[in-house]
């Protein structure tokens, strides 16, 4: 590997271990599901292109088989994670290790007899099953702004980033792969471009933008987000956590878990969890009650202060 092949993998692992920090503490933030699935099949990606890496720097030529076994783990996380994402329902979840435990035994075996050509066949037979669930799921409930059709969008882009690159695998294997750099930094851009669309995903969760957002005056929705906050103030329920405080005021403000899923930046299934745990502990059973409980401590907090200060 050259001097600048080798500044090139520094640059694309770098960006990498960006990527996975990044989601990390998106994770630790939000305790997504999907996000902590999306992360798992990041790191997975990351050490095969540790595996890839290696084997040029040593010019190991039989690296096939090592890589072929290292992307078991992704046959297993990304099924896992795309289910989940698209809303796939649970009876299919059954056929994701029959299909591996299937495949890996087929892939070794031919892998034993050097049949490079059949293999790939049988993969391509392989993903087309185990993706079917996915398409099969045609009913999309999420919310355009929601976090799962965001995720769902990443998801996508990167799909279409892999397929062209695997399109263009065949010609370059067989004009220019003899080129040992050529070969290297084809990998590099490959392990480099599906990093961007979560990245750009990080950035906007980061910074909770929104792709709604309108400059100038303010529409009324985004007046409805700001009131319950800035009628309670920094108001807080004591028995409620921190994050059931934000959505339990967001409840009040009369957005639906949707929108709370979209403004929170957080699944449409935490947002339920945690409304079902707001109702449980405050026992009620309403966002009329829950409204009607944070005026009685603001209210309250009001006259406290008001007592301290005089």
């Amino acid at each position: 590997m050259t001097t600048v092949n080798l500044i090139v993998w520094i640059v694309v692992y770098s960006i990498c271990l960006v990527h996975i920090t990044a989601f990390t503490g998106i994770y630790i933030k939000n305790k997504s599901k999907i996000e902590l699935l999306y992360l798992i099949v990041l790191l997975n990606l990351f050490l095969l292109a540790v595996i890839i890496t290696i084997s040029l720097v040593f010019r190991y030529n039989n690296f096939i088989p090592v890589l072929v076994n290292g992307i078991l783990s992704l046959y297993i996380t990304v099924p896992l994670w795309g289910y989940c994402l698209f809303d796939v329902e649970k009876k299919y979840f059954k056929i994701i290790p029959v299909l591996v435990i299937t495949e890996t035994i087929i892939e070794n075996i031919l892998l034993a007899h050097n049949v490079l050509d059949i293999l790939f066949i049988s993969r391509i037979v392989f993903y087309c099953f185990l993706t079917a669930p996915v398409f099969l799921n045609r009913k999309n409930k999420y919310e355009k702004n929601s976090l799962e059709r965001k995720m769902q969008n990443v998801t996508k882009i990167t799909v279409i980033l892999f397929a062209v690159f695997m399109a263009s695998l065949i010609p370059f294997s067989v004009l220019v792969f003899e080129i040992s750099y050529v070969s290297s930094l084809f990998w590099a851009v490959f392990t480099l471009s599906y990093q961007i669309p979560g990245l750009v995903y990080c950035v906007n969760r980061t910074a909770k933008k929104d792709v709604t957002f309108t400059t100038g005056s303010e529409t009324c929705e985004q007046q409805v987000h700001r009131l319950p906050g800035e009628f309670f103030g920094k108001t807080e329920i004591p028995s409620l956590t921190k994050r059931e405080n934000e959505v339990a005021l967001t409840i009040c403000s009369g957005l639906t878990y949707a929108q709370i899923a979209e403004k929170l930046f957080i699944s449409l299934s935490a947002v339920k969890k945690h409304a079902y745990s707001i109702y449980k502990k405050l026992g009620i059973k309403n966002n009329r009650e829950l409204l009607h409980v944070f005026m009685e401590y603001h209210k309250n907090n009001a006259v406290e202060n008001n007592f301290s200060a005089d």
